[in-house]
C-alpha cells in the first residue's frame, strides 16, 4: 500500500524554481535570412523589383547578424546575398543590354 500523499500546501514540500539556462545558440532561427529567401524568389518570378530589393536588404542584415556557429537550414547568409544580387542583377539585365545594344524594350 502506498503513503498518502504529501500536502502540497506543507513548507517542506515546496520546491524552488529554477530557470532554464538558454544560450545564444539557441536562440530564434535566422528569420531575416527566410525573408530574404523568399521576398528574393517572389521577386524574381514575378520580376518585382521592390521584393527584390527589400530582399537584399533583409540579406544584408542576415549578414551582418549572423553567429560564428551559424550554418542554419537556409546555407550561410553569404548565399543569401549572393542569391539576392543575381536576382536583381537578373531584373535589369534586359535594360542594360538593351541600353548598350540601342535597341527598345
Amino acid at each position: 500500500m502506498t503513503p498518502p500523499p504529501a500536502d502540497p500546501r506543507s513548507p517542506d514540500s515546496i520546491v524552488d524554481y529554477k530557470p532554464e539556462v538558454k544560450r545564444v545558440e539557441d536562440d530564434d532561427p535566422d528569420v531575416a535570412g527566410f525573408v530574404a529567401l523568399v521576398c528574393s524568389i517572389v521577386g524574381l518570378m514575378i520580376r518585382n523589383r521592390t521584393s527584390l530589393w527589400v530582399g537584399t536588404v533583409f540579406a544584408v542584415e542576415s549578414f551582418l547578424n549572423q553567429r560564428a556557429s551559424d550554418g542554419g537550414l537556409l546555407g550561410s547568409p553569404a548565399a543569401t546575398i549572393l542569391f539576392s544580387t543575381l536576382s536583381l542583377i537578373m531584373n535589369y539585365l534586359p535594360e542594360i543590354v538593351a541600353a548598350y545594344s540601342g535597341v527598345k524594350i
